[in-house]
C-alpha cells in the first residue's frame, strides 16, 4: 500500500479527521470554495497537532 493510501486510510479512522473530511467534501459539492478552504486549514492543523504528519499540499 503506498504512503498515501495508508495516510488516507489512518485518516479515516480518527473521528476528527473523518469529520473535516466531510466537511471538505461537503463544500467541494456546494462549490463553497470559502467553506473547503477552511475546513481544508482545519484538517491540516489536526494533522500536525494530533498525528505529527505535515500533509501534502494542495491539503
Amino acid at each position: 500500500m503506498s504512503d498515501m493510501k495508508a495516510q488516507l486510510k489512518a485518516a479515516r479512522e480518527c473521528p476528527e479527521c473523518s469529520a473535516l473530511l466531510a466537511m471538505v467534501d461537503k463544500a467541494a459539492r456546494e462549490y463553497d470554495r470559502s467553506a473547503e478552504t477552511d475546513a481544508r486549514v482545519k484538517l491540516r492543523r489536526h494533522a500536525r497537532a494530533e498525528h505529527g504528519r505535515e500533509l501534502p499540499l494542495p491539503w
